[in-house]
């Protein structure tokens, strides 16, 4: 926004009151005024860990209108002995995420505003967007929480006291017995189908088994029936067959 080329760096890490005053030097430097990038500062957090600002401006129009493009958001933080840095930007579109150092590698990296990122983030903080606008940066942008519906009222409160963490731990359980329910169903599937695949297999193994001991049964039977045939043959006399041919023969020539 009101940020330029020159990188700006705030650093929170103290523990008194920090102090913010904008001084316009383009109009003589005469005290604080507005529009000289204070809310930026805040709104550069609130991009920086959700990814939107604390209004409901267009991401796109958080860039320095005179730059136009490299708009990039760095935050470092520490949570239990963690190193946290986060990298966001626009034009191009930027979302790095490390922990000690290590850059948090995610699948979905859809135009540099990787939800899974965001997620893992998130988790880390373990506070939304909603939340962090109406406890941690307190503004005159955001409806005053006794403002707010019932039920937004109960969704801060419940994350405040951790339910919220319960009910989606409580959510993400029921996914998971779903998926195992379908795993378990298509894995019986393929067990069903294994089974009558191997009734089918012994089916056909039966039957070849019927079919070999029938031809192993012929085989059988014609061998002594061939070996019976050939066991006739050799008791035969060949001449006394011919002879009997001729005389058979003969006879026939004389009855005509």
């Amino acid at each position: 926004m009101s940020v330029g080329n020159a990188t700006q760096a705030i650093d929170f890490d103290r523990r008194d009151l920090t102090l913010v005053l904008g001084e316009n030097l383009d109009l003589g430097g005469d005290g604080s005024r507005n529009g000289t990038g204070k809310t930026t500062i805040i709104n550069a957090l609130s991009y920086a860990l959700y990814g939107q600002a604390l209004t409901n401006i267009r991401r796109d129009n958080l860039i320095n209108k005179t730059n136009a493009k490299s708009m990039l958001v760095s935050l470092e933080f520490g949570i239990n002995g963690r190193d946290y840095r986060i990298e966001r930007g626009r034009k191009p579109n930027v979302l790095n995420f490390y922990v000690n150092n290590e850059e948090q590698a995610a699948e979905d990296d859809s135009q540099g505003d990787s939800r899974e990122t965001q997620d893992a983030i998130e988790s880390t903080l373990g506070m939304s967007h909603d939340m962090f606008r109406h406890v941690l940066a307190l503004n005159t942008y955001t409806e005053p929480f006794l403002s707010l519906k019932a039920n937004d009222q109960r969704a801060i409160i419940e994350q405040l006291l951790g339910i919220t963490l319960l009910s989606e731990r409580a959510e993400r359980i029921k996914e998971l017995n779903r998926a195992t329910k379908d795993a378990i169903s298509q894995e019986e599937m393929r067990i069903r189908a294994v089974q009558e695949a191997n009734v089918r297999i012994e089916e056909q193994i039966t039957s070849l088994e019927k079919r070999r001991d029938l031809w192993i049964r012929k085989q059988a039977d014609d061998i002594e029936r061939f070996t019976d045939a050939v066991s006739a043959l050799e008791h035969i006399d060949i001449e006394v067959e011919v002879q009997a041919h001729r005389d058979l023969d003969a006879y026939h020539l004389r009855k005509k």
